[in-house]
């Protein structure tokens, strides 16, 4: 028998077979990886930021809107009395100097039964006399102011301050106790309707005569915000339900005459 001599030419050998990734591959994953995770970390901060703009839009929507509720609910208690000889009520729309108004006058100040009884006289149990004397002025008619300057020292603040003194003593430009209504508040404007048009200031202390010693029939409060770059013009009305001013019965502006205290 004979044997078959086989050719170790023909021998196969071992085939190698690459395991792992080459360090360019190792480079373009770290590189890919890099740029997804700095895509998902702005992603998510641009939606924090988004989210704290929208938190501070609502926070500053519901001062604003509590600062127009306030106004509101001030300027429907405004009340002054029949008597021409009572200085202790009033309704004045005024300018502070050196401080803008988008319309109208820039500050208000009038009598008003608004504030009513408040929470710590409610729940109290003492005597309406002990009451006077911890608390200070039980109900009756407050003395209210609304302005960007304020009377007092602010301690830096800025804003729309309200100023209420209980009882009213006579004299708007002072007293009481202030604080700051709302911290949005750029400008604040106030126009009066007398009957037929808006006015832009009202004064009952000047030229008292039953013509004039009267409130208007509704205030219109124009407001600006401090943030906004448009300086957009906030506007709403509110109507005073004590006034008797009409478009049958309008106001009459004082005269000279009239501004010297003589009566009709």
């Amino acid at each position: 028998m004979s044997t078959v001599q086989r050719d170790k030419r023909f021998k196969p050998s071992h085939i190698r077979c690459r395991t792992g990734v080459s360090l360019l591959e190792l480079f373009v994953a770290m590189a890919m990886t890099a740029i997804l995770a700095t895509a998902i970390t702005m992603a998510f901060a641009q939606e924090l930021k988004i989210q704290r703009s929208i938190e501070t839009r609502r926070a500053q929507q519901d001062r604003t809107d509590a600062m127009e509720k306030e106004i509101t609910r001030m300027l429907r208690g405004a009340k002054i009395s029949d008597s021409l000889i009572d200085t202790t009520s009033y309704f004045q729309g005024v300018d502070d100097a050196g401080t803008s108004a988008p319309a109208g006058c820039n500050r208000i100040t009038f009598t008003t039964t608004a504030p009513g009884v408040g929470i710590a006289s409610l729940v109290s149990t003492d005597d309406y006399l002990t009451q006077q004397t911890n608390i200070g002025p039980v109900g009756g008619v407050a003395e209210v102011s609304f302005g960007t300057a304020p009377v007092g020292n602010a301690g830096g603040q800025s804003g729309l301050f309200e100023r209420i003194q209980r009882p009213s003593d006579g004299d708007p430009t002072q007293g009481g106790n202030e604080s700051l209504l709302d911290p949005d508040i750029a400008s604040i404007g106030f126009q009066f309707w007398d009957g037929t048009e808006w006015e832009s200031a009202w004064d009952t202390t000047v030229g008292i005569t039953t013509a004039t010693h009267r409130i208007p029939q509704a205030v219109q409060v124009t407001y600006t915000l401090s943030d906004d770059e448009y300086n957009t013009q906030h506007v709403f009305t509110v109507a005073l339900p004590s006034s008797d001013v009409n478009p049958q019965n309008p106001y009459t502006t004082p005269t000279s005459t009239a501004a010297t205290g003589a009566t009709p």
